[in-house]
C-alpha cells in the first residue's frame, strides 16, 4: 500500500510539472504568434510603401521625360 502511494505522488508530481511546462509553452507560442502577426503587418506596410514610392518615382520620371521630349520637339520645329 505504501508503495502505491509513493508511486501515485510521483505520478501526480510529474503531471503537475508537465502541466506547468505545457502552459509555459502555450504562452511562448501565443507570444510568438503575436510577434509574427505584428511582423507580417509591418512587412505588408513596408511593401505597400515601397510600391507606392516606386509608382511615384516612375510617374515622376515619365513626366520629366515627357517634358524633355516636348522641349526637344519644339526646338526642332
Amino acid at each position: 500500500m505504501a508503495g502505491t502511494k509513493v508511486i501515485g505522488k510521483k505520478i501526480s508530481g510529474i503531471e503537475s510539472q508537465l502541466k506547468k511546462r505545457f502552459r509555459s509553452l502555450e504562452k511562448d507560442l501565443t507570444s510568438l504568434v503575436r510577434k509574427l502577426e505584428k511582423k507580417e503587418t509591418e512587412v505588408k506596410k513596408l511593401r505597400e510603401k515601397m510600391t507606392s514610392k516606386f509608382v511615384k518615382d516612375v510617374k515622376k520620371k515619365a513626366k520629366t521625360a515627357k517634358k524633355k521630349v516636348a522641349k526637344r520637339l519644339t526646338n526642332i520645329f
